[in-house]
């Protein structure tokens, strides 16, 4: 069960929003991700999904996080927007359930029309002041499979672990066996999740148990041993079962969390001292899950809990690609290091890629990480409490933050050394295949000489040049001697300016179907040879006629580098890439001539 929309409406700090759920191709779901400052609605938002998933769980479970009619989150007039008179929230999941609220200043008969906003406002009462409904109890043999065959979990912002140097006054929290009700109308699967690492142990040394205990089979292997002589017999163990096919996407996520590969061992302390701990290749990782730091133990937690989950639903699982449903976490950056929220977290919300993810946070570096690996597209960006899709440079902490970098003296330190440290002119380049091209037409073109005399930096896009310009003007002007070239592709539209020592020009635009980007620069045949090896480098958009205003217009057939492939269609070019493929690239190398010749000191 996915969410597909959210409607709020005079609810907290927001006026009026509405979160459509995004899909890729494929079906899988997008992440959804709610940034905005304290006090702009994220926390009230999530509230909203995690209320009624809870109240979903409780129609057709016993075992439901609040008492059986009750609900998870309160209704109170206090919640409504200020200056308005009611409030409302509304749910929609796929397999068409949904759940509704609004809450009112006063009673519905006091009110001399209805409010628009609410669908469910002709089932409320004359002297209700507060209103809750849903479809669940309609179908719920229909919801307990939905709920049974995915994962739907929440993790609040007051969630936590207790640190590892309180282990040893903890050590009667060691793990030990679980112990599940099994009946029909229990789940076990609690919604909200708050410190579930002694669950998480318990059942992670069941399935250890069930693998290398009951799973475990000796198997006869015959083998030659010559002419005339009687086989060989060797014995071989093997690990086959329902346990043994859940560790496999267990270690695959033990891998990624501590940033190794290998083959995962785990060691399972005496009988008195349940303490599982995890070897990778034969090498210790950590003796203990207990001992972990806090921030590991926060993404151990979240990351653990959804395989868990999910493995005590009505599914078979293999592999983490598998794993289907909602995950929400509110302040997902909570005691996590900038590495791990950089690094570490968007490549775990990767492996998953079936599960939707909501979540909250307050972290740039977090943003500029799923960027990374998921690209712009990948996911939603919502800031509140307008409800705008926003690009992650559009974020208000995000801006605020680097303007705080830049107006640091790091900021100047950083920029300030990276050029000085280096003998050669620094050209800062839009990405890291803008490098890769202009390294491998110097090859072609017979320019490695030119090249050898510069340094290279991707400066990770326009805006990183942009503000490189803006900071090196308003700073750094003054103190710095190297000479540095700021080079934007085609599309940048940026003027030929100099700025003291720093250098800022476009390389020039060609007429070719391929308008954006470097890859401008290939001829139209260079890129038609690419498409036949593979025809997902290129987004084509067919000729077609559009009306704007009354007035017909014929739109042209338009290409463009498909964002998830351009680093596949980078190596694919420099791998079989000839001169003439790279012909249009001596342009670039002009530029360079044009900078390494120029006397500052003469104009």
């Amino acid at each position: 069960m996915y969410l597909n929309r959210l409607e709020l409406v005079n609810t907290g700090p927001i006026k009026k929003a509405t979160i459509e759920a995004k899909f890729n191709d494929d079906g899988s779901p997008k992440p959804i991700i709610l940034v905005g400052k304290n006090g702009s609605g994220k926390s009230i938002a999530t509230a909203h999904i995690v209320n009624a998933l809870i109240a979903a769980h409780g129609s057709v479970f016993e075992d439901s996080d609040v008492e059986k009619g009750k609900v998870y989150k309160l209704r109170s007039p206090h919640y409504i927007r200020t200056g308005s008179d009611y409030s409302v929230g509304e749910v929609y999941f796929s397999d068409n359930f949904s759940a509704h609220e609004s809450q009112l200043s006063m009673p519905k008969k006091n009110y001399s029309e209805p409010f628009p906003e609410y669908s469910k406002w002709a089932e409320m009462e004359s002297h209700e002041i507060s209103h809750y409904t849903s479809n669940f109890h309609l179908r719920s043999a229909e919801l307990k499979e939905a709920l049974g065959r995915a994962t739907h979990i929440y993790f609040p912002p007051n969630r936590f672990e207790e640190p590892a140097w309180l282990n040893e006054l903890n050590l009667v929290n060691k793990t030990s066996y679980s112990s599940l009700k099994n009946f029909s109308n229990y789940s076990n699967r609690p919604v909200v999740n708050y410190a579930p690492m002694r669950e998480l142990q318990s059942w992670l040394l069941d399935i250890i148990y069930d693998s290398f205990a009951i799973e475990r089979k000796a198997v006869k292997i015959l083998r030659s041993a010559g002419p005339g002589q009687l086989p060989i017999v060797d014995v071989a163990e093997t690990r086959d079962g329902p346990a043994s096919k859940i560790l496999e996407p267990i270690s695959e996520f033990i891998m990624a969390l501590f940033g190794q590969r290998g083959n995962v061992g785990w060691n399972v302390g005496g009988r008195n001292s349940r303490q599982i701990g995890v070897n990778i290749d034969g090498n210790l990782v950590t003796s203990n899950l207990f001992q972990l730091s806090t921030g590991q133990a926060v993404l151990l937690d979240l990351f653990l809990a959804i395989i868990r989950d999910y493995d005590l639903g009505y599914s078979q699982l293999t592999q983490l690609s598998e794993i289907e449903g909602m995950v929400v976490v509110d302040e997902v950056d909570l005691h996590l290091h900038t590495d791990l929220q950089h690094d570490l977290l968007p490549n775990l919300i990767s492996l998953f890629p079936k599960v939707q993810f909501v979540l909250t946070t307050h972290s740039p570096l977090f943003l500029i990480g799923m960027e990374k690996i998921f690209t712009s597209s990948g996911f939603q960006l919502i800031e509140l409490p307008g409800c705008q899709e926003i690009e992650v440079e559009r974020f208000s902490e995000f801006e605020a933050a680097y303007k705080h970098m830049q107006e640091s003296a790091r900021f100047h330190n950083d920029v300030r050394k990276e050029i000085e440290a280096s003998q050669k002119p620094i050209i800062y380049l839009e990405g890291t295949t803008d490098i890769d091209y202009i390294i491998k037409a110097a090859k072609l073109l017979g320019k490695d000489n030119l090249l050898n005399k510069f340094k290279l930096i991707d400066a990770v896009g326009s805006p990183h040049l942009n503000k490189i310009w803006d900071a090196y003007r308003s700073h750094l002007g003054d103190t710095i001697q190297q000479k540095s070239l700021l080079l934007y592709d085609c599309d940048a539209n940026k003027a030929a300016s100099n700025s003291g020592n720093l250098f800022r020009r476009t390389i020039p635009k060609k007429e070719h179907r391929i308008q954006v980007g470097i890859e401008n620069l290939f001829p139209d045949q260079t890129i038609e040879k690419a498409m036949s090896y593979k025809a997902a480098f290129v987004d084509v958009t067919s000729e077609h006629t559009s009306t704007d205003r009354g007035i017909q217009k014929f739109v042209p057939e338009s290409w463009k580098i498909n964002r998830d492939e351009k680093r596949n269609l980078c190596d694919w070019l420099c791998e079989n890439g000839n001169e003439d493929d790279f012909r249009n690239f001596l342009e670039v190398f002009d530029i360079l001539e044009e900078f390494m010749n120029y006397d500052v000191d003469q104009v």
